[in-house]
C-alpha cells in the first residue's frame, strides 16, 4: 500500500467513528492521486469497503493493538496522539490532509452516535484554519456542507431532491439561489427561512456575499454521477 503524493490534484477521503451509511454513488475504489484517512475507529470503515488506509491518525482509543499492527504491516503510516490532546481525531486529519496540500475532502462516518461529537465535526470545516478546503459530508442520500461567503457554486442533482440552507452563527447576506421550488436575489437568509427547499431542474445555482452557511441537499433514490456541489468560487479564491 503506497500512500500518493502531496495534491492538489487529488481528493482526501477522511473516514470517521460515527454512523457508517456509504452513499449509493460511493466510488469502488480510490483514485491513484486520492488519500485515504483513518480517524481512529474511522479506520475500520475503508476495509469495509475494500478500500486501502494510506494514513491512521489518532489518540487509538477505539482500536485495538492488533488492528493498527495489522494496517501498519500493509504499508499505512500510523500517527498515534495522546489521549490527553487538544484536538479530535477529526480535526487531526483535518490539518494533516491540508498540510499535505488537499483541497477536496470528502468525509464518511461523522454523523451520528454522540451528538457533541456530530455538532463538533459540521462546524469544525467553518474555522478559518481550514477555509482553503472544500469539505464534503457524505451520509447515506445526504451530501453536506459548511462554507465561508463570499462563495458560488452549482448543486448537481434531480428534481425533488431536498435543499436545505442553514446560517451559522448570524445572518448570510447576499444570497440567490435558482433552480429551486424558493427562489432567492440577494436576500438575507436567517434562522429557518431556508429549509425544506426543493431542486425543480437538474441543478441549482446558490451564490452568496457574506456569512457561513450549511448546505444540506438530500438526492433522490436514484441519484446521479456524480451528485452534489461544484465551487464556482469561494473565500479563498
Amino acid at each position: 500500500m503506497t500512500a500518493p503524493g502531496p495534491g492538489p490534484e487529488g481528493r482526501a477521503y477522511i473516514f470517521l467513528n460515527g454512523d457508517f451509511e456509504p452513499p449509493p454513488d460511493w466510488p469502488a475504489r480510490p483514485g491513484p492521486a486520492d488519500l485515504v484517512v483513518g480517524a481512529d475507529g474511522g479506520g475500520r470503515f475503508p476495509l469495509a469497503l475494500g478500500w486501502p488506509v494510506h494514513v491512521l491518525v489518532g489518540d487509538f482509543d477505539s482500536l485495538d493493538e492488533a488492528f493498527h499492527a495489522a494496517l501498519a504491516a500493509e504499508g499505512a503510516e500510523i500517527l498515534r496522539h495522546p489521549a490527553a490532546k487538544a484536538e479530535t481525531d477529526f480535526e487531526l486529519a483535518m490539518t494533516l490532509v491540508r498540510d499535505r496540500n488537499y483541497r477536496e475532502i470528502d468525509v464518511l462516518g461523522a454523523l451520528g452516535g454522540r451528538w457533541d461529537m456530530t455538532f463538533g465535526n459540521l462546524q469544525l470545516p467553518a474555522h478559518p484554519d481550514f477555509g482553503a478546503l472544500r469539505v464534503r459530508f457524505r451520509h447515506g442520500p445526504w451530501s453536506l456542507f459548511v462554507i465561508r461567503g463570499p462563495a458560488a457554486l452549482k448543486i448537481t442533482g434531480r428534481a425533488g431532491d431536498l435543499l436545505s440552507l442553514l446560517p451559522q452563527g448570524g445572518n448570510v447576506s447576499g444570497l440567490s439561489l435558482t433552480g429551486c421550488l424558493y427562489l432567492l436575489d440577494r436576500e438575507t437568509l436567517s434562522r429557518s427561512r431556508g429549509l425544506s427547499n426543493k431542486l425543480t431542474e437538474s441543478s441549482a445555482g446558490l451564490s452568496f456575499d457574506s456569512g457561513i452557511l450549511m448546505v444540506m441537499h438530500r438526492a433522490s433514490s436514484e441519484p446521479v454521477s456524480p451528485p452534489g456541489f461544484h465551487f464556482l468560487t469561494t473565500a479563498e479564491d
